[in-house]
Formats: C-alpha cells, structure tokens, sequence
C-alpha cells in the first residue's frame, strides 16, 4: 500500500506539471522531480514528488536552450544538454542544490540524451567523428575523455539506462531519405499531388535548385557529400570523405557556383565549388559556419551564421576573399537573401521552441517583418522567385505544412494539407515558382534493450 500511494503522487505530479512542463525527470529515490517550462532560457525548477515547492536552481541565457535533463544516481547533479540547436548542443550538470553550469562535453554538435550508468559514468548520443550519423558514447565524469562505445553504422536517436544501471533501452534508426515535389498553387493541395523526384540515389536531402540543376545531399554508405543531377545524370562534387558536408548548399544567382558548409573536427568551414565540380576552396576561413549559406544575387557576398563561444553571429562574406562583415549577433540562424538584394530574412530565437522571423538590409538595418513563428529546427523559409512572398514550413516532427506569407500585407495562407509520419527538414521553390521541392525523412526506428556486463 505505501508503494501505491507513493506511485499515486508520482502519477499525480505528472499530470499538475504537464500543463506547465516541457520536459521531466524524476530522481531515482523518486523523492524529486527537475522540469523546465517553456519560457526563454529554458530555466530548470526543482519541486517535490507532488509537483509543490518548487524552486528554480538554473536559468539559461535567452536564445540557448536546456534539455533532457536527468539525475544521477546519488541526486547530487542534474545532468542536461545545452546550447543552440540542433548542431550546437553539449553535455552540462549543475547541483541539485542550485549554483553554477558546469560543462562536461565539446562536440559542439548535435548531443542528446545523456544518461548516468552510475555516479561517474555517463552516456549520451552524439555524432560520430566522420559525419555517418549518431552513436553512443560514453565518459567517466571526473576524467572527462569521451569515447564511443557503439560499433558499425547503426543510428542511435535515444538512449536511457535502468535504475541499477545494468540496462539500456535505445532507440535505433534504419532511416530513409527521399526527394518530393508538390504544386505551388491558389488553393490548398492534399497528399494526391505529391510525386516524388526521380532520383538515382538511394538516399538525398537538403535539396537547392539551380538554373538548370539541382544539388543536394547524399551518401552511399558513408557522411554525406554534394552532389549534382542534370538531364537525368548525378555525379558528386565533394566527397563525403573528405569531410562530411553538414549543411544544405546554395547555388549563385546565375548557376555558376555552389557555397556548402564542412565539417572540420568540431567546426564548420564555408566552401564554394564550380558547378562543374572544379575550383572547390575554403573561405572565411576563421569563422565557424553552422548553417545554410546564402548568395547575394550579384554573386559578390554569402550571409552565413557562425558560432562565437554561446552565440551566433550573422555574417556577409565577400566572394574575392575579404574580412567577413558582421551584421548582427545573439541567437540566429537561417538566412535567405531576397531576390532583388534589397535584404536579408532570418531567424531569431529566445530559448524557446519557436524562433521569429527578422529582417534587415544587406548593411544591417532593421527592416519590418510580419510577425510569424517557426520551429527552431532546419531551414523553414525561401523566398517565390518575385520575392514578393516567402513559402514557410511550419509544423514540427510528423505533422508540417508549407504556407505562403505575403510580405506587404502580412498575411499566412496554408498551401498543403501533407500526410504526417514524415519529417521535412530543407526544401526550395522552383525558379518558376511553380512547385515546392522538400526531402523527407522516416526514422523507421526499433527500440532494443542493451544488457552491460555486470
């Protein structure tokens, strides 16, 4: 009876802090429980086993996010990750007592799900060194040397460990990657229109289109790479192995050349390559690139975000190889250049799930946005070639759709009615402005459990 009524709190904390919580995680003494809601800076409260007494022991800057956050086994820490994601996330703990984020992790990367096997033993997800996807590593917390510890290509999305710490359950992902096109019409089309975009690839995302091509990501069997298809023919113009490319590309105004991002060690490196595969060189070379890239119609600069210590800064870099051009810093992410040069649209985040559409000219000033929200992840916005309106994809996970934003009135009208269970992460608008090409991803994920030797 004393273990039913104390399961009866735990059950009953959970439904008073679901209305008010984004994530939750019980100590292992099941006396605790650490939650954030979703305010900027994703601040972390503690509160008793039925959800009262709360009292905040960590808030984060605004623009960073906190997440999965878990206990270790003695109660002392709380174990999360931090940072800006998706690319940017590492493993911290702070006292359960309050006080300040220790950092424990720098891969800079996209790091999740840590979990404690004991008190000095901790175990996450986060991307393997050659760029072939997600594995699981693990570090003892007072040597701070991590090292994976899964074998092969599987891909790990999740992972947590049984109370004694004698058990994981993960989550491993056999994931497919395809090209999809639908009309971009008057009124709102359903799943019917969709074809998919014949490719002889087996796996491609992020896709860009060209005057005449189209470029994207892909791999076969290894990190991804850039590569072309034209009149029904694909080669590839940056091999994976040569540093896996991290970002969907862009092609120049005028079809001549390709700007892509590269994964060196834990940063980001901006690269241009002909469309014809030649000339492929690094620029700006001291800033740490982590998103799409973006080319000015004259083809003379590149708008890229880049990391600086917990912010990202947004930059204009010039083709003939000049000192890149500051424009604006905090949390940023995702810039288009408008058609006509006249400015530049981007993200702008404050810790919370959605981030808000900005603009400004190409010299940095601030230029009026309608006021629309997007989820924090991928690229969620192009512009129609006239650069009167911008297609945005909004939704998160298994359920998005594409929308057209007037930019003179403001106004947001849905063009599709998709079919969930998909994930859409990057997608381009045709020079014609007739259809929206977009990738879509299916994790077709088992869930396995994993027993450690004693």
């Amino acid at each position: 009876m004393r273990q039913r009524a104390f399961w009866k709190d735990v059950v009953e904390a959970a439904w008073a802090l679901l209305s008010g919580a984004v994530e939750a995680a019980w100590s292992s003494d099941g006396k605790r429980v650490v939650y954030h809601p979703p305010d900027p800076g994703d601040p972390f409260f503690i509160a008793d086993r039925s959800g009262g007494n709360p009292r905040q022991v960590f808030a984060g800057k605004p623009g960073l996010h906190n997440h999965y956050p878990t206990w270790s086994p003695d109660g002392r820490f709380v174990y999360f990750v931090r940072g800006v994601p998706p690319n940017d996330m590492d493993v911290w703990r702070i006292p359960a007592s309050g006080g300040e984020a220790e950092r424990l992790t720098f891969h800079q990367a996209n790091v999740a799900y840590p979990t404690l096997l004991d008190d000095r033993t901790l175990l996450y997800r986060a991307p393997r060194e050659d760029g072939s996807g997600s594995g699981l590593f693990a570090m003892d917390v007072e040597r701070r040397i991590p090292h994976p510890v899964s074998l092969g290509l599987e891909e790990y999305l999740s992972v947590a460990s049984s109370a004694d710490g004698r058990r994981l359950v993960a989550t491993v992902a056999n994931p497919v990657r395809s090209l999809w096109s639908v009309p971009l019409s008057d009124h709102v089309v359903s799943e019917s229109a969709v074809t998919r975009f014949p490719l002889p690839s087996v796996r491609a995302g992020a896709p860009r289109l060209g005057p005449d091509y189209l470029v994207y990501l892909s791999s076969r069997g290894g990190p991804d790479g850039l590569w072309k298809y034209k009149d029904g023919s694909e080669w590839e113009l940056w091999r994976g192995a040569d540093g896996p490319v991290i970002a969907a590309p862009a092609a120049s105004s005028d079809g001549g050349r390709i700007a892509f991002v590269v994964g060196r060690g834990e940063q980001g490196r901006l690269h241009v390559v002909a469309s014809d595969g030649t000339d492929a060189h690094s620029i700006a070379g001291t800033l740490d690139v982590r998103d799409t890239p973006s080319w000015s119609p004259d083809g003379k600069w590149i708008v890229v975000t880049a990391r600086e210590e917990q912010t990202m800064a947004l930059y204009k870099v010039p083709t003939d190889g000049g000192p890149p051009v500051r424009l604006v810093e905090g949390t940023v992410s995702d810039p288009v250049w408008s058609p006509d040069g006249s400015f530049i649209v981007y993200s702008e985040g404050q810790g919370a799930a959605v981030v808000r559409l900005r603009a400004m000219g190409s010299d940095g000033r601030a230029v009026p946005m309608p006021e629309v929200a997007v989820v924090y992840t991928h690229n969620r916005y192009r512009f129609l070639p006239d650069g009167k309106g911008l297609v945005v994809l909004q939704g998160s996970f298994a359920r998005q759709n594409f929308s057209l934003l007037d930019l003179a009135t403001g106004r947001l009208r849905p063009l599709t009615d998709l079919r969930p269970l998909f994930e859409i992460a990057s997608f381009d608008v045709s020079p014609d402005g007739k259809r929206i090409l977009f990738d879509r991803f299916r994790k077709n994920s088992d869930i396995v459990l994993i027993d450690l030797p004693h």
